[in-house]
Protein backbone atom coordinates (compact mmCIF):
# COMPACT_ATOMS: atom_id res chain seq x y z
CA UNK A 1 0.00 0.00 0.00
CA UNK A 2 2.77 2.39 0.91
CA UNK A 3 4.49 1.82 -2.42
CA UNK A 4 1.22 2.65 -4.20
CA UNK A 5 0.89 6.01 -2.44
CA UNK A 6 -1.23 5.28 0.61
CA UNK A 7 -0.84 7.71 3.47
CA UNK A 8 1.27 6.30 6.28
CA UNK A 9 -1.32 7.37 8.88
CA UNK A 10 -3.97 5.29 7.10
CA UNK A 11 -1.63 2.30 7.11
CA UNK A 12 -0.93 2.90 10.79
CA UNK A 13 -4.63 2.73 11.62
CA UNK A 14 -5.20 -0.35 9.44
CA UNK A 15 -2.37 -2.20 11.15
CA UNK A 16 -3.50 -1.08 14.59
CA UNK A 17 -0.19 0.51 15.53
CA UNK A 18 -0.38 2.93 18.45
CA UNK A 19 2.84 4.64 17.39
CA UNK A 20 3.72 5.98 13.96
CA UNK A 21 7.30 4.90 14.67
CA UNK A 22 6.22 1.26 14.44
CA UNK A 23 4.63 1.90 11.06
CA UNK A 24 7.72 3.78 9.83
CA UNK A 25 9.63 0.50 9.86
CA UNK A 26 7.68 -0.37 6.70
CA UNK A 27 8.89 2.81 4.97
CA UNK A 28 12.50 1.74 5.45
CA UNK A 29 11.73 -1.66 3.95
CA UNK A 30 10.01 -0.04 0.97
CA UNK A 31 12.94 2.33 0.35
CA UNK A 32 15.46 -0.53 0.53
CA UNK A 33 13.40 -2.50 -1.98
CA UNK A 34 13.24 0.43 -4.41
CA UNK A 35 17.01 0.96 -4.14
CA UNK A 36 17.63 -2.73 -4.73
CA UNK A 37 15.43 -2.83 -7.83
CA UNK A 38 17.09 0.33 -9.15
CA UNK A 39 20.60 -1.03 -8.60
CA UNK A 40 19.73 -4.30 -10.33
CA UNK A 41 17.87 -2.91 -13.32
CA UNK A 42 18.97 0.64 -14.14
CA UNK A 43 21.56 0.74 -16.94
CA UNK A 44 23.66 3.38 -15.16
CA UNK A 45 23.45 1.89 -11.68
Amino acid sequence: MLERGADIRVIQKLLGHASIMTTEIYTAVAIRQVKSVHANTHPRA
